[in-house]
């Protein structure tokens, strides 16, 4: 072999391992980057998910208070009921009073937790809604059959209504403790599941936005 040839062969040689160097290099470049991308990716999900339970935390926060407040303040004017009604003679003038300082339909409070969410808190919250109402109602049915027995009406079938009104007070009790529970890991979430399912979504439909950005769809 000549020296022409040999220079020739070398250089086209020396070409080829410069490309396929080339091409491992880019190659293992496009791959840092792609990993580079995809733990912004990933940083920008988790920030997502911190901001959102930041936000959404004292609002939240203040309208589970209210509402935890105002219906505490509702049993204990149940138990005070229970109690008035039980003694001998019952106090039942001023039981109907403190019946009536309550409404559950128009509670702004309750509305403030539907509101805000999430799903599982505002149904917990209705759940404690409906067993309070239950409650009061059925203080109201006592006040009603105590007013009967006063103006000798017709006798209706014995009743236990301390038993049933004590059940119903326990039953809302524990409604509210339920709701309790969920607020509380509604008011903590640390983002990572900011509010179950429908926190999820939003996360997810914020981050497809901003992906597509950093993908340059």
């Amino acid at each position: 072999m000549d020296a022409g040839l040999a220079a020739i062969l070398g250089a086209a040689v020396g070409a080829c391992g410069t490309a396929v160097a080339a091409g491992v290099s880019g190659f293992f470049a496009r791959s840092q980057l792609a990993q580079q991308l995809a733990a912004q990716h990933r940083q920008m999900e988790r920030q997502i998910r911190a901001d959102l339970a930041t936000q959404m935390r004292e609002p939240r926060r203040q309208a589970y208070v209210d509402y935890a407040a105002e219906v505490s303040g509702q049993l204990d004017a149940l138990d005070w009921v229970l109690h008035a009604l039980s003694t001998a003679p019952s106090l039942r003038s001023a039981a109907a009073e403190r019946l009536d300082v309550f409404g559950l339909s128009s509670s702004t409070a309750y509305e403030g937790v539907l509101l805000e969410g999430p799903e599982e808190v505002a149904h917990a919250a209705s759940e404690l809604m409906v067993a309070v109402q239950k409650a009061r109602s059925l203080a109201h049915v006592w006040l009603m059959s105590l007013e009967r027995d006063d103006a000798d009406a017709p006798a209706e079938p014995s009743r236990d209504f301390a038993a049933e009104l004590r059940h119903a007070v326990d039953a809302a009790q524990q409604a509210r403790r339920d709701f309790r529970f969920l607020a509380m890991d509604a008011i903590r979430a640390d983002g990572g599941h900011p509010e179950g399912e429908q926190g999820r979504a939003r996360t997810a439909a914020i981050h497809q936005v901003l992906g597509r950005q950093v993908w340059g769809g």
